[in-house]
């Protein structure tokens, strides 16, 4: 049976770097016969987590929006993509509003584990105007830590810097060199 990804992309600019760069990262799944359904959080409706706590007994969010179905598709999937630019050194709030909602994935019954199956993998990209990996900052830190947290196995980071001087579609090698990468990637 072929796998099944989602691919989750932060970023409000639709055919930006970002987008660019995950559809390269699905181009390469693909190859490798995963199927993958790409979300555009931009264009959906997202409301932020109200901290009600409803959902730590419940394990599902009561707020009810398409975050929600994004959420919903985590539980059957078998990996995600997660991808975001680097706004003021963090996570777009699009992202962060998607993760923060994640929280009903913990289970605090017995301690903390997750409610997702087992052998959840996932896919970070971060994304920089900047030079340098400090410009970064904690974006993908803090998908990494987020993902992590709900025992999702983390298969590859993949990090572009500098799309002021060099924006993804100016740069010939990097679809190649990504497709690669997730063709040679034994984890997927």
């Amino acid at each position: 049976m072929r796998q099944k990804w989602i691919a989750v992309v932060g970023s409000s600019r639709k055919g930006g770097n970002t987008e660019l760069l995950t559809d390269y990262i699905i181009s390469g799944l693909n190859e490798k016969g995963i199927d993958v359904e790409k979300y555009i959080l931009d264009s959906e409706k997202i409301s932020s987590c109200n901290g009600c706590e409803y959902c730590i007994s419940t394990g599902i969010c009561r707020i009810n929006d398409n975050v929600s179905s994004i959420i919903d598709k985590m539980k059957v999937v078998d990996g995600y993509i997660f991808s975001s630019p680097s706004y003021n050194y963090n996570m777009t709030a699009q992202i962060k509003a998607l993760l923060d909602r994640t929280f009903c994935l913990n289970d605090y019954e017995d301690g903390c584990k997750s409610r997702l199956t087992e052998d959840k993998r996932a896919i970070i990209l971060g994304v920089c105007k900047g030079k340098t990996k400090e410009s970064m900052g904690y974006t993908v830190e803090g998908m990494v830590k987020s993902l992590s947290d709900l025992e999702v196995k983390i298969v590859d980071v993949i990090e572009y810097y500098n799309t002021k001087d060099i924006p993804v579609e100016e740069n010939k090698k990097i679809k190649k060199s990504i497709m690669e990468k997730i063709r040679c990637n034994g984890e997927l």
